[in-house]
């Protein structure tokens, strides 16, 4: 099964985990930190989004993108082929992550 987002959507494959484990064993849950972001590669990206106006508005995000995003977004969770993706817009995309510097 694939997914293919509309309007203004985008979907993320998660690629850090939520929760850290202490030495002893004890998992702390993400909710502990109030910031924090995290990474993710896109996996799926709407064709079109458009204006109020009907004018049409080009994506900056594309698929294969790895991106960074806050980890309290409003994107909405779902699972895909037993992986855990995100639904999310790509308004809530806060920065792409590239190799090099410039």
């Amino acid at each position: 099964m694939k997914l293919k987002p509309v309007n203004d959507k985008i979907v993320v494959k998660p690629t850090t985990e939520d929760e850290q484990v202490t030495a002893s064993g004890l998992i702390i849950p993400d909710t502990v930190s109030d910031g924090g972001m995290l990474e993710g590669d896109v996996i799926a990206v709407s064709e079109d989004m458009y204006s109020i106006n009907g004018t049409q508005i080009p994506f900056v995000v594309k698929k294969g993108d790895r991106v960074l995003y806050n980890k309290h977004n409003n994107g909405q969770e779902y699972k895909l082929n037993g992986e855990d993706v995100l639904i999310m817009s790509q308004n809530e995309v806060l920065s792409i992550v590239e190799d090099t510097y410039e």
